[in-house]
C-alpha cells in the first residue's frame, strides 16, 4: 500500500497531489488487470495508439479514460471503473459504497478533492 506523508503547509497539499497520482496510477494498472494479462496489453496499446495517453495518467480528465474503454471495450468499461473506483478508494482509505450508479469521471474527481483537501 502506498503511504501519504503527513506535513504541514504548501508541501502537505503538493505532497497529498502526488499520493493521490500515484494511487491512481496503480489503480488503474491493477483494474485492467480484471481482463486478463493479453487482452489489458492489447487494450491499454490500443488506447495509448488512438488516444495519445497513458491510461494511468488519466487522474485530471478521468472523462477521457472512460471514454477510451467504452470505445474499446464497450459495456466492459463499466466492471474496470467500478474495480478502479474500489481500488483507488482502500489505497485512499476513502469509503465507496459499491451498490451506487457511478459517475467514474464523478467519482474520481470527488475523491481527488476529498483527498487533497485533508
Amino acid at each position: 500500500m502506498i503511504k501519504k506523508v503527513n506535513s504541514n503547509g504548501d508541501n502537505s497539499r503538493k505532497n497529498n497531489i502526488v499520493f493521490f497520482e500515484n494511487a491512481y496510477s496503480s489503480a488503474v494498472k491493477e483494474g485492467m488487470k480484471i481482463l486478463g494479462e493479453d487482452v489489458s496489453k492489447i487494450v491499454q496499446d490500443y488506447i495509448e495508439d488512438k488516444y495519445s495517453f497513458l491510461i494511468e495518467h488519466t487522474s485530471q480528465d478521468p472523462k477521457s479514460l472512460s471514454e477510451a474503454l467504452q470505445f474499446a471495450i464497450d459495456g466492459g468499461k463499466r466492471i474496470i471503473e467500478r474495480r478502479i473506483i474500489r481500488i483507488l478508494s482502500k489505497k485512499l482509505d476513502i469509503e465507496y459504497h459499491s451498490a451506487e450508479l457511478i459517475n467514474f469521471e464523478k467519482q474520481i474527481k470527488e475523491m481527488r478533492k476529498s483527498f487533497e483537501d485533508i
